[in-house]
């Protein structure tokens, strides 16, 4: 893949309207609490530099958030259009965003997947996550129980 092919850079006002549809094609089945456009915002007001989108063509095509707790990284909404799906456009922004998170001091970099999305556990296999030992465990802030769980 060529860079005139694909770039990546962090997120700009601009693509928000591009961003929200992508999130919308790549996440069809997500919590009410993971609006695109509140994520984004979130995002945004956090950590904005961590909001990396692909381009392809000069349209956001791909994208992903990069979380950096002052010791492990954290990779969340890797999202590609399905038009552009195997193409290495994920591969492309989980090294970025590796990248990103090894700059600011991460030893280590985690993501999480939901346990019946086996395909995209393969995935990540083959970009050289392992799963581990762990317990994941969630729970619904005072802002997000203002949604139903589905």
């Amino acid at each position: 893949m060529t860079q005139t092919q694909f770039t990546i850079r962090a997120y700009e006002d601009k693509d928000q309207d591009d961003l929200i549809a992508l999130y919308q094609l790549a996440f069809p089945h997500d919590p009410p609490w993971n609006d695109p456009s509140d994520m984004i915002a979130c995002k945004k007001a956090i950590d904005a530099e961590g909001l990396l989108v692909g381009l392809h063509q000069g349209k956001v095509m791909a994208s992903v958030m990069a979380g950096y707790d002052g010791h492990r990284g954290w990779i969340n909404c890797l999202a590609v259009h399905p038009d552009h799906r195997g193409q290495d456009f994920g591969a492309a922004m989980i090294d970025a965003a590796i990248d990103l998170m090894t700059d600011r001091g991460a030893v280590k970099v985690n993501l999480q997947i939901r346990g019946d999305n086996t395909s995209l556990k393969r995935y990540y296999e083959r970009l050289g996550f392992e799963t581990e030992d762990r317990i994941s465990m969630g729970l619904l802030t005072r802002r997000g129980k203002s949604f139903q769980n589905p």
